[in-house]
Order: structure tokens, then sequence, then C-alpha cells
């Protein structure tokens, strides 16, 4: 910090770079998603996670949209491609990819909470209520995305 309490504009910047190029170096010693039961083998999802978890999704969808071109089955890059674009109020784009990641894994949980969010989100209540039937028959009333969408649901 300089005399008036405020981090340096290099160090903000140094800081950001290497929040970005860290979990690229360091391969797999960073988790591979927000939820094991849903994270993607073989590819490395934590610079993507890191982007998600910081609210950098434009800079997140960017290297999404890059991972893709190598990996175009993933249905993890795709869910967390829709998350990011439903953060960002671009709910076309983000039902779209929730589709695409189901139709790759019909059982990802992550992809049936989130697209029962946006669900929500877009006014289709009864859908949502489908999803969550969906996340009970995969992963039961006791998982996180089950329990999640279910408190999102009622209030």
């Amino acid at each position: 910090m300089n005399r008036d309490g405020e981090t340096p504009k290099m160090i903000k910047a140094y800081a950001l770079v290497m929040m970005l190029v860290t979990p690229l170096l360091a391969g797999n010693a960073f988790a591979m998603g927000s939820s094991d039961s849903w994270s993607s083998e073989g590819t490395d999802l934590s610079a993507v996670t890191e982007l998600v978890d910081t609210e950098m999704y434009e800079m997140a969808i960017d290297k999404i949209k890059t991972m893709l071109e190598e990996d175009s089955e993933n249905a993890d890059l795709y869910n967390y491609l829709a998350y990011s674009q439903r953060k960002m109020g671009d709910f076309d784009s983000a039902a779209q990819n929730y589709e695409r990641a189901l139709m790759i894994d019909p059982e990802h949980v992550g992809a049936l909470e989130y697209q029962g969010e946006l669900f929500l989100q877009t006014g289709k209540p009864e859908m949502a209520q489908e999803n969550l039937a969906r996340l009970e028959a995969v992963c039961g009333m006791d998982c996180e995305e089950y329990k999640v969408l279910a408190s999102k649901i009622t209030n």
C-alpha cells in the first residue's frame, strides 16, 4: 500500500496476472470444479473456475470458448459457459448451452441445478420443478445441487 492506503495499479495488475496464470502452471493441484460430483476428467477447469468464482464472466466465456475448440464434448465447459452467460444476462445463450451440457451428460447435476435457476429467472417455475425432480432421481434430496435449487424454488 502507498501512503494514501491504496494499492498501486501495478501491484493489482500483477496480482490479476498471477491469479490467471498460477492455475495453468499448477495443473491438477487446484480443484477441478465447484462440485466433485460434476468435475471434468482430463480437462483442467481450474482457470475457468477461478474466473467464474471471481465473477470475471467475460474472461471466463472467452477462455471456455477457446477450450471448447479442443474439447467440444465437455459438459462441464458448456455448464460453466451457460452459467457465465446467465450471470451476464444472456439468457438465450445460457439456455442453449445448458441444453448442450445436458445432451452430453443428461445427469449433470450442476447443469440441472443451474438450468433450474435459469427457468426461475425467466418465469418458468414448472420447468424448474422438473429439474428438481430430475436432480432427486440422479443424486437424491441430500445432494447440494438439489438443496440449492429446492431453496430457490421455495423462495
